[in-house]
């Protein structure tokens, strides 16, 4: 795996970890799906869907959409194929990677959910590199959608031998408390849609960035 910083990580996907995929989805993203199923248009859109968990995301809008996710659990994976959904296609990759624009390679999308901007960063560095590529994936009059709650969230993952009747000892992916500046604020992301000229709003519980075109 391939970053641009040098800070000590744990290589999470040569692993078999368990995390998400048979957990009840998120508050986050269930208000999330709330206002895409209710406010917003969504038909024949290319979705970025950062971090799939259970795929319950997926599995209500690969009917009609097309959607691409990506997680560092290949336990997620796992999850993910045994849906046989289609128009539904997810790669192992971490965010912060620069592996992670290999997997998106010429990608453009309407629409990219991720809850957690920053949450797990290891650092500023890796963060913005993270969050300039993503903007540049979005196409003209495309949103990225995120939480406020997510933004909150200061994080870090580590790996923990675990044991049940299913599985006996197996390991999964546990949040730690991480580091505070990861907490991501309102004022840095009106700055970030500043510098990279997207549209910015907010309600009491999501974030929107929209890209348009400058008009010549």
């Amino acid at each position: 795996m391939n970053y641009i910083c040098k800070c000590s990580k744990s290589d999470f996907l040569k692993h078999n970890f368990t995390y998400w995929e048979d957990r009840d989805t998120t508050s986050d993203e269930l208000e999330i799906i709330n206002f895409l199923e209710n406010s917003y248009k969504l038909v024949s859109k290319q979705i970025l869907h950062i971090g799939i968990g259970n795929s319950f995301f997926a599995k209500k809008f690969f009917k009609n959409n097309h959607i691409f996710g990506i997680t560092i659990s290949k336990k997620e994976i796992e999850n993910a194929k045994l849906l046989n959904l289609s128009n539904y296609k997810f790669v192992l990759c971490d965010k912060y990677s620069k592996n992670f624009i290999d997997e998106l390679n010429n990608k453009k999308f309407d629409v990219i959910v991720d809850t957690n901007l920053k949450s797990y960063s290891c650092c500023h560095e890796s963060f913005i590199f993270f969050i300039e590529n993503l903007f540049n994936k979005l196409n003209n009059k495309g949103m990225l959608i995120t939480s406020k709650n997510g933004m909150r969230w200061f994080k870090e993952l580590k790996p923990k031998l675990s044991f049940n009747f299913k599985n006996f000892f197996y390991y999964k992916l546990k949040e730690v408390d991480g580091n505070k500046e990861n907490i991501l604020t309102i004022n840095e992301l009106i700055n970030l849609s500043k510098r990279y000229n997207l549209e910015f709003s907010f309600d009491d519980k999501l974030c929107y960035l929209k890209k348009w075109k400058k008009k010549l």
